[in-house]
């Protein structure tokens, strides 16, 4: 990749000020609220933190937390608001600089894509980690029909891909679906705006022209939702958004839903 073309990780990743849809608000309230239920009274390590945004509500509930992104002007960002609350680290995910059995709990939420070897960033989670420590991840699913990739990402994995690779380092491991990609008649408005937005990103994408940052993204979503979206505050408060269900689902292909929780357990 050349030099100009490095990936600016900060202008990929939803943070503070960024404008977000009701349901992007709500995947992002979702995942951390998760992370947070299985942070209690644990050490935890969050890996592609970026800015810090679900810091307050994993703090919480964690006995112990450490943010860490590759990213270090996202880092200037989360040591600007969270001061010395929150140790943070910049780091690559496949080379942990972290002793063995550190942390009971890793979450790496919608960054994995990022990582050129997921191969070693998994050895090295198994490593840091405790038994039964747990590693949750989630990320877009790449099963889903408007699928469409983000930027400088090196490959999107499946829920059944994740759950290979679990399994051969030793984990007993979980998959869960949440935002099913059916239409849901209670909120048709939300849905035909949602479809909308995704058939500009595609016709966009066809002809190479599709915004490249997330604040170029905002611009067509504000074209399409208006003005009044929620911002990505510097730290989520709790009811920030609804807190979406998740289904548990068996092995196989998962077109159904737009995002993907994958659990593992070390055994």
């Amino acid at each position: 990749m050349p030099r100009s073309a490095k990936p600016q990780f900060e202008d990929l990743t939803e943070t503070t000020g960024v404008p977000l849809t009701l349901e992007g608000a709500s995947m992002m309230y979702t995942r951390y609220r998760r992370g947070a239920e299985l942070a209690r009274m644990r050490r935890v390590l969050e890996i592609g933190c970026g800015s810090g945004q679900g810091f307050g509500l994993l703090g919480e509930e964690a006995a112990g937390l450490v943010g860490a992104d590759f990213s270090e002007p996202l880092l200037r960002r989360a040591r600007a608001h969270f001061r010395e609350r929150v140790p943070l680290a910049r780091l690559s995910a496949d080379r942990l600089p972290f002793r063995g059995r550190s942390f009971d709990l890793v979450l790496f939420f919608e960054a994995s894509y990022y990582v050129r070897d997921l191969e070693a960033a998994l050895d090295d989670i198994a490593r840091v980690l405790t038994p039964r420590g747990i590693v949750l991840f989630v990320n877009a699913n790449p099963q889903r029909p408007d699928f469409i990739s983000s930027p400088h990402s090196i490959q999107y994995h499946t829920a059944d891909e994740f759950r290979r690779a679990l399994d051969l380092r030793g984990f007993e491991v979980t998959v869960e679906g949440a935002f099913p990609t059916a239409p849901d008649s209670a909120h048709q408005e939300l849905n035909v705006k949602a479809h909308l937005l995704f058939v500009a990103r595609k016709a966009l994408s066809g002809l190479g022209l599709i915004p490249r940052t997330l604040r170029g993204r905002a611009r067509l979503k504000r074209l399409i939702y208006g003005r009044n979206l929620p911002t990505v505050p510097p730290e989520l408060p709790a009811g920030f958004a609804v807190e979406a269900p998740r289904t548990e689902l068996p092995p196989g292909p998962v077109p159904g839903y737009k995002v993907i929780y994958i659990t593992g357990t070390k055994r």
